[in-house]
């Protein structure tokens, strides 16, 4: 047996609650402290901070970011390591925040599932809630996990790939063997379809919380990292029914007038990235897409030479900046279901179809009186348009890089990048093993099997 993944803190999750209550109550048991009551589970659910942050570091390797030459001299090892596609990303004294964030937020999903629903002093409709919500936490975090240091899912392969270790128990010493991806994917879908057999509720008073949109909506982006388009069309259909709000930028007066997460209509499911990778600099090459009369360039970019160190020419991303908010959302969300479907129709060949979902996204994203509709002549030419209206549209959140991963298995799509970094040349070729983020090798040391 081997040191579960919190060899960095040893703690059992209720000594770091943050949710609104005060306090929780628990009951002393020997060393240790267990929850007891229904109240203290929904404390351990409502923790947000330490179950919604969801990792980020291949924002910087993703080809939306570009460092110059002279930001270059400024970033820290673990930037430089990232945006190279390294081998090894953290020194030896250095710990991975997001590997060790997405199975907090795992454990703490475990310890909901193994105990709420035998806890004290509840109905059992909240307890049924509290349970079902667990499913939807500990889907994310391993459907994140699969495809930062997990191959991209490809039915030929899926099956003997290792990926990630699943832990489904809330046990402090456990084996850390890798399962294939196949298997993560299966546990992720099997989690989000127990939350639906559970009777998660359909709108819950705050995005941060589990919902059924939530489950439809991650249901569709499962399904399309996966390539099957049908099964990710329906479940984003099933989503947009039950929310369909978009922010129309023209209301805006500044970027500043952009809303915080947690009052942010287009959010459906909010899980934020780390903001230590906010404000990256942004390419030239995707700053340049943007026509004069996309607002999402004002909105959604941020000049480099304002609040950040080291500053720099060009844009960054810029909505955490703008809104004062408490993260960057790469949680499901309306414009994500959009664009979901309008791909699967466009794969499907059902080209109208897929434009029309696009011009509904761009009729909220550009100044009044301005041609914001698309048009496409094939479904080729549809798709292609949609992959662009996701670069924009999701820039500094990451997806870009889940987008490389997933289009590399198609010869139509694959590329090489290649960067410059300090004098040295690096490339990333299609379906190498750069875009497999490695875990950290002080985890191996620990525990040789995840290096297996």
């Amino acid at each position: 047996m081997k040191l579960l993944k919190f060899t960095l803190y040893i703690f059992l999750p209720v000594l770091l609650l943050s949710s609104c209550r005060d306090y929780v109550e628990v009951e002393p048991v020997g060393n240790n402290r267990v929850l007891k009551y229904t109240s203290d589970y929904r404390g351990l659910a409502n923790s947000y901070n330490d179950i919604t942050s969801s990792g980020g570091i291949y924002l910087l390797a993703n080809a939306d970011v570009e460092f110059s030459t002279t930001y270059q001299n400024g970033v820290n090892t673990i930037w430089g390591n990232s945006y190279t596609w390294q081998e090894r990303i953290y020194d030896p004294s250095q710990s991975d925040a997001d590997w060790n964030g997405l199975y907090k937020a795992i454990y703490y999903s475990n310890v909901i599932l193994d105990g709420v629903m035998s806890s004290q002093d509840g109905l059992e409709s909240e307890k049924k809630e509290i349970y079902a919500e667990a499913f939807v936490h500990r889907a994310f975090a391993y459907l994140q996990l699969v495809n930062t240091y997990g191959p991209q899912f490809d039915p030929a392969s899926a099956n003997s790939e290792k990926a990630v270790p699943l832990l489904l128990k809330p046990e402090l010493f456990s084996s850390l063997d890798r399962n294939t991806v196949q298997q993560v994917y299966d546990q992720i879908i099997s989690d989000l379809k127990s939350a639906l057999a559970n009777d998660i509720q359909d709108t819950p008073p705050f995005n941060v919380l589990p919902s059924k949109k939530a489950v439809y909506a991650l249901l569709a982006r499962t399904y399309l990292y996966m390539g099957q388009y049908q099964l990710s069309l329906e479940n984003a259909e099933k989503a947009l029914q039950m929310q369909n709000g978009l922010i129309d930028l023209k209301t805006f007066a500044t970027g500043y007038s952009y809303p915080v997460l947690i009052q942010n209509p287009e959010v459906i499911f909010s899980k934020t990235l780390l903001l230590s990778y906010n404000r990256a600099p942004l390419s030239n090459d995707l700053l340049s897409s943007f026509g004069a009369n996309d607002l999402r360039y004002d909105y959604y970019t941020i000049p480099g030479n304002i609040g950040v160190s080291p500053t720099y020419t060009g844009r960054g991303f810029g909505i955490a900046t703008y809104s004062n908010t408490n993260g960057i959302n790469v949680g499901v969300s309306v414009p994500e279901m959009y664009l979901i479907a309008a791909e699967c129709y466009a794969r499907a060949g059902q080209t109208q179809k897929a434009v029309d979902y696009l011009n509904i996204l761009r009729a909220k994203r550009f100044k009044t009186n301005t041609t914001y509709e698309v048009s496409a002549a094939t479904s080729t030419e549809a798709l292609n348009l949609v992959l662009t209206e996701r670069q924009k549209e999701f820039i500094g959140r990451g997806f870009r890089w889940f987008d490389q991963r997933r289009l590399n298995l198609d010869p139509a799509f694959q590329k090489t990048y290649t960067r410059t970094f300090k004098g040295n040349t690096f490339t990333l070729a299609p379906n190498s093993d750069g875009y497999v983020f490695p875990i950290n090798q002080n985890y191996i040391d620990l525990n040789p099997e995840l290096g297996k």
